[in-house]
């Protein structure tokens, strides 16, 4: 869904509000990793939660600091290489960048942002 959302407002903030295309690029993953943050702290890691608004935004800090980082580097840098080099069409190399970083922000996502609770 996350992916569905940052091709949404890649298209809409630079194919039809003509932003610069990086500065939407960046806006589009901003959305894209709050939207992918909720769901995963209510639905997919929501056992490993505490559920209170102080935790929420702790962890949507952490969590944000570290996605952005893969995907600033990983779709981000793809977008603007495949699209500044190689004349490929923004979406497409959009998508392209999408499909890098998934592996990585799940190992993120499951051993330092939503890790499992000790037993006691």
């Amino acid at each position: 869904m996350g992916t569905g959302v940052n091709m949404l407002v890649i298209w809409l903030l630079h194919g039809q509000l003509h932003v610069k295309l990086m500065i939407a690029g960046a806006i589009a993953i901003e959305v894209a990793i709050i939207h992918n943050f909720s769901w995963n702290y209510f639905k997919t890691w929501k056992v490993r939660v505490n559920h209170t608004v102080e935790n929420y935004f702790r962890l949507l800090l952490r969590y944000n600091i570290v996605t952005a980082s893969i995907d600033f580097v990983l779709n981000l840098g793809t977008l603007w290489l495949l699209n500044h080099f190689f004349g490929m069409h923004y979406l497409l190399a959009n998508l392209i960048g999408q499909l890098l970083g998934p592996f990585f922000k799940f190992i993120a996502n499951e051993f330092f942002i939503f890790p499992k609770k000790e037993s006691i």
